[in-house]
């Protein structure tokens, strides 16, 4: 199930409510697939719920991408559904980040610093739990709600109403050419600011979300070449992200045990400062990662192979 990234049976001439049905389909049958398992076995395997919030996150990806398809109401409901099991899932996955990085080699616990790093297991560990209570209450009533929502939004796709949108391609061209220049004014920003760079990975996200569903509409390239540099671009700013959460959530947490619990403050601080600084350090290295790679984006000419892909799609051959 984990293999859902791509989309097959789909051509650049495959009418657009024929692809909305399947792209659809395909994506809401692997979050209904992947509930049960981040819903039961999700202590045996984090990988459950990383991939329950991935499938939600391509799941509205592919709503947002077929809207025109969809009435306005179906397409708010399943926005809705699905914004709050992402968003549960997601507080789960980022405790389980978090606490894979506490078990993880670096940074080494020094006798110091124990105190504070076993008081952060157990934290994240409470933590855990109560984000996994959260999941369980948004999907209460799976497996038949789900079943039910799904069945019907498929079933609610038409043909769409604008002119001139008929076929895949008709939609791949506009909406890649507008996903690639959001990126490029988002990455124009400062990325010092850590605001501006989660600009960017919203935008990289969607264009490559946007690119599994349009892959076969274009020549190999598209998802040999240039699909495997805004993944690793994704890759890149999650690791930016993971840090940047745990510096706000340990920084917070510093400033209230060193208020409530002074004494106890005194045994912990070493070990929770020294997790606050590797997560600092961290995000800086990944901020001139992404920095590195958007040079070699641009000099590479990753923007300017986008174009010209699309223009070759233009014209009587799409």
């Amino acid at each position: 199930m984990a293999g859902g990234k791509w989309i097959s049976d789909l051509t650049a001439t495959t009418p657009l409510a024929d692809a909305a049905r399947r792209v659809l389909t395909v994506r809401l049958e692997l979050v209904r697939d992947f509930l049960p398992l981040a819903l039961r076995d999700w202590d045996k395997d984090p990988e459950h719920v990383h991939q329950l919030r991935v499938s939600t996150r391509r799941a509205r990806a592919a709503l947002d991408i077929f809207a025109s398809c969809l009435p306005p109401r179906e397409y708010r409901a399943a926005r809705k559904l699905l914004r709050r099991v992402r968003r549960a899932a997601g507080e789960a996955r980022d405790w389980d980040v978090f606490l894979a990085s506490l078990n993880g080699e670096e940074p080494r616990p020094s006798p110091r610093h124990r105190a504070g790093r076993d008081f952060l297991l157990s934290y994240a560990f409470a933590h855990r739990l109560l984000a996994q209570t959260h999941l369980e209450e948004t999907s209460r009533l799976y497996p038949f709600s789900f079943d039910r929502f799904l069945a019907e939004t498929v079933a609610a796709v038409h043909a769409p109403l604008a002119a001139g949108r008929r076929t895949l391609i008709d939609l791949a061209l506009p909406m890649l050419s507008s996903l690639v220049g959001e990126l490029e004014r988002a990455a124009a920003g400062d990325l010092n600011d850590y605001q501006h760079l989660h600009q960017v990975r919203i935008f990289g996200k969607r264009l490559r979300y946007a690119m599994e569903v349009f892959a076969d509409c274009f020549d190999p390239s598209f998802r040999e070449q240039l699909y495997p540099a805004v993944e690793e671009m994704q890759d890149i700013l999650g690791r930016a992200n993971d840090s940047h959460v745990a510096v706000v959530r340990l920084e917070a947490l510093a400033a209230h045990l060193e208020i409530l619990l002074p004494r106890q403050w005194k045994r912990f601080k070493p070990g929770i400062m020294g997790w606050l600084r590797f997560h600092e350090g961290r995000l800086v290295q990944e901020q001139q990662h992404f920095r590195k790679w958007w040079r070699h984006w641009q000099k590479s000419g990753g923007n300017a192979a986008f174009g010209e892909l699309l223009k070759m799609r233009e014209g009587p051959a799409a």
